[in-house]
């Protein structure tokens, strides 16, 4: 397996500050990377993903205004947990390059790694701002936009994007082009059209050829269910690394797989469990700890028989205490069962940020 196919290049107007351009993937400890997702990648489920071996760890959609108008709960979703060599960006979109710029500041004294950009949201109150998918229209407006961002701040900058608005507008290796020349460390592409959404399969022949044209690496995205798939598609895109998003909400220990070892982690679900509610205690109230907590047990029993029947019990459960000693009774009753597997075609989760 190739580590990274790097291409370490100066940029066509100006050499980024710290690192050539494309080094930056360098200091990722393997290909395999958590997928930024919307309401999931936030201060707890990171953590939790690092110590399950994620190579890569990406915050979930942050708004750069709703930074500058200084909302607490934006403020939040910035914090990062410190922990000696990983390597943790920040996503933000935004319609204006200023607010990325001045947005961008409070991640790098958040601790960021670097500043990533959302090119892919289809959501319709994030592209009628002109913001997400709709950058990716006009390819020449988006490297003047990313230029101006990339000589506004101290940080890497990188970008994740979809292959174009729809089939009839695929601009990604414009696109793509557009980073490169804007200094971008690198383009995570998901498979998928903004017209797609979730729909369809991820288009993994297109990412290939993408790689095979860029000046930059980049990293594959979309429907990797499996250890298994996520190193084929690696070696047969030629990518330098891919995203693990939704395959990674079902099992959690992915990255482990992928890496050929499960040792030093919870392997029991319960267990595992158990350190997200660590992490939860930490950072939120009890009222979204029981939230959040709830929404992680659902997706760990989601295949086992009786999945559908405990997801609308924990539902009536009032205290994280029930909630744990339910899961705990669930589990044992599945013990001997072999771990649910996460079919291909199988629908789970629509909904993200690109």
């Amino acid at each position: 397996m190739n580590q990274f196919n790097l291409h370490a290049i100066t940029p066509k107007d100006s050499a980024p500050k710290g690192l050539l351009q494309g080094g930056l993937i360098t200091r990722a400890r393997n290909p395999f990377w958590l997928a930024p997702m919307a309401g999931v990648t936030d201060v707890c489920y990171r953590p939790l993903m690092d110590e399950m071996g994620a190579g890569v760890l990406i915050s979930e959609l942050i708004s750069a205004k709703g930074l500058l108008y200084k909302s607490g709960k934006t403020r939040k979703m910035l914090a990062i947990h410190p922990r000696p060599g990983t390597l943790v960006g920040i996503q933000l979109f935004g319609e204006a390059a200023e607010d990325i710029i001045e947005a961008s500041q409070y991640a790098q004294e958040a601790g960021a790694a670097f500043i990533d950009i959302n090119l892919g949201c289809p959501v319709k109150k994030v592209i009628k701002k002109g913001c997400g998918a709709a950058l990716m229209r006009d390819p020449a407006n988006l490297e003047t936009y990313l230029t101006r961002i990339k000589r506004g701040i101290d940080l890497p900058l990188t970008v994740k994007m979809r292959t174009g608005w729809s089939h009839e507008e695929l601009t990604i290796h414009e696109c793509v082009k557009a980073a490169y020349n804007a200094g971008c460390e690198w383009a995570a592409i998901h498979g998928r059209t903004r017209a797609q959404k979730y729909e369809g399969a991820a288009d993994w022949d297109l990412i290939a050829q993408v790689k095979q044209r860029a000046k930059i690496p980049i990293i594959g995205n979309g429907d990797i269910r499996s250890a298994k798939q996520a190193r084929s598609l690696l070696a047969k895109s030629g990518v330098d690394a891919v995203m693990i998003g939704r395959g990674a909400l079902r099992n959690p220990w992915i990255f482990q797989e992928c890496l050929g070892h499960r040792e030093n982690v919870p392997g029991e679900p319960h267990a595992l469990l158990g350190r997200y509610l660590e992490l939860l205690r930490s950072q939120y109230d009890l009222h979204n700890t029981h939230i959040l907590l709830r929404k992680f047990a659902a997706w760990l029993v989601f295949g086992y028989p009786g999945a559908a029947a405990f997801r609308g019990a924990i539902y009536r459960l009032l205290t994280v205490d029930e909630l744990m000693q339910s899961a705990g009774e669930f589990f044992s009753k599945v013990a001997h069962l072999p771990r649910p597997q996460f079919e291909y075609s199988e629908v789970f989760m629509t909904s993200g940020h690109g």
